[in-house]
């Protein structure tokens, strides 16, 4: 799609409907994002199990990223979205028919949770390489921003709303929420009109040799980039320092800031890294084209060190609070400008096996190690020493952020049309 001929986002009905379905995706993971570690936290009181919870998702992308990269620049992603979807439907509403008839068991959460973010890993495949495509390269840091932005609202309000009903009901209960928020999402994703791939060369027959081949192309044009790779290894710290402290945050609002584990100062702190998104999708874009992705994060990685050592002194609910904002905020702000920055750079045809790939090394490798260890140093020796580990992996994301390819990079993108 050329820019002259596209509509403003907001009038251009398939970008609305793609948007629609990540929103309405959002709502129902705010929730499940809140009520799983919950479950698992009542039932063990283990901040190990608590935090290993998150491994069922960077686990899910170590195992199937790459797959999802290479199943979506050959196949229809519209038709594998949607089967992500249905998937990711039936593996949580196991559990609300498991909870209803008395036979919830934690093995099974971790199964089912492992299911659903497997079936998201696919379903993101395709989507990296189905915005470009629908939007042009030249409005996606408007269309992440917007996304980015709901997103923000949505995890901000929902996490605050589970945290009240957690009072009411089970956190088993709450995930019908989720689970009728990927039916919509089918729905959504079914009515978009535009293709979601872009013109391709004279369909070959596709083998497992056909598919390997595109998983190395993708993976060596990932290598062998002056950018993109430094980039890659910085996320791997990034990824997991980010993901280390999201699955602290049952433990350490119960047992250092004390709100435990329902109402709605407990969701108000789910919700803040949601806040911060909200909040980096009006920063991004002026910010994206006037430093670009690779000058942000050279700025804002210590700035995210510094306030996550001062978080790891913290036992304040108000000013903990106040701090993990800021935080959110600029860690969105670099992983939403980074994200754009690829997508403009990587050729259309390699779209989802080059983005699924960075996001393997970094969510699958980086988030999982960090996850594991960050959950066994908070059950050893305490939550407030697991958040200096998170810290120094935070730090050496922003050493890397130094290395001198990224020095001599070009501040802004450089972008690269539909081949």
């Amino acid at each position: 799609m050329t820019s002259a001929a596209a509509p403003t986002l907001w009038r251009d009905a398939d970008f609305l409907r793609y948007w629609s379905s990540r929103a309405v995706t959002m709502i129902g993971s705010s929730v499940t994002a809140v009520a799983l570690p919950v479950l698992i936290y009542q039932e063990t009181g283990s901040p190990a199990l608590t935090s290993s919870l998150m491994a069922t998702s960077t686990l899910s992308m170590a195992f199937f990223g790459l797959v999802g990269g290479v199943l979506g620049d050959r196949f229809d992603r519209r038709r594998i979205m949607i089967a992500a979807d249905l998937v990711s439907a039936g593996a949580i509403a196991s559990l609300v028919v498991a909870h209803v008839l008395g036979v919830l068991t934690i093995p099974h959460v971790y199964a089912a949770a492992f299911a659903s973010a497997s079936a998201a890993v696919l379903f993101d495949g395709s989507s990296a390489g189905a915005l470009p495509t629908l939007v042009g390269r030249h409005r996606l840091p408007d269309a992440n921003a917007r996304i980015w932005g709901t997103q923000g609202v949505l995890d901000v309000a929902m996490p605050a709303a589970a945290g009240l009903a957690l009072v009411i009901w089970s956190p088993a209960t709450l995930l019908v929420v989720d689970v009728l928020s990927f039916l919509g999402s089918v729905l959504l994703v079914r009515a978009i009109r535009s293709a979601m791939n872009g013109t391709r060369e004279q369909a070959v027959r596709v083998t497992p040799g056909v598919l390997w081949g595109d998983l190395v192309e993708g993976l060596t044009y990932l290598r062998r980039h002056p950018t993109l790779w430094p980039l890659a290894m910085v996320a791997v710290f990034g990824a997991g320092s980010a993901a280390a402290l999201l699955g602290l945050i049952v433990p350490w609002a119960d047992r250092v800031l004390g709100v435990g584990t329902s109402g709605w100062r407990f969701g108000l702190l789910f919700g803040s890294w949601a806040a911060g998104a909200f909040f980096a999708s009006f920063l991004m874009p002026r910010l994206s084209r006037r430093l670009g992705a690779i000058r942000l994060g050279q700025l804002l990685f210590p700035a995210m060190t510094l306030l996550l050592v001062v978080l790891s002194r913290m036992d304040r609910y108000g000013l903990a609070l106040a701090v993990y904002l800021v935080y959110a905020t600029l860690q969105v702000l670099v992983i939403s400008a980074t994200v754009t920055y690829r997508m403009q750079v990587i050729p259309e045809r390699l779209l989802s096996r080059v983005s699924t790939a960075s996001r393997t090394i970094s969510w699958g490798g980086g988030a999982t190690l960090g996850v594991l260890v960050s959950g066994q140093v908070a059950s050893h020796w305490g939550v407030a020493r697991a958040l200096v580990v998170v810290a120094v992996a935070n730090g050496c994301a922003a050493l890397l952020m130094w290395v001198p390819a990224l020095r001599r990079a070009a501040p802004t993108a450089r972008f690269v049309e539909p081949d």
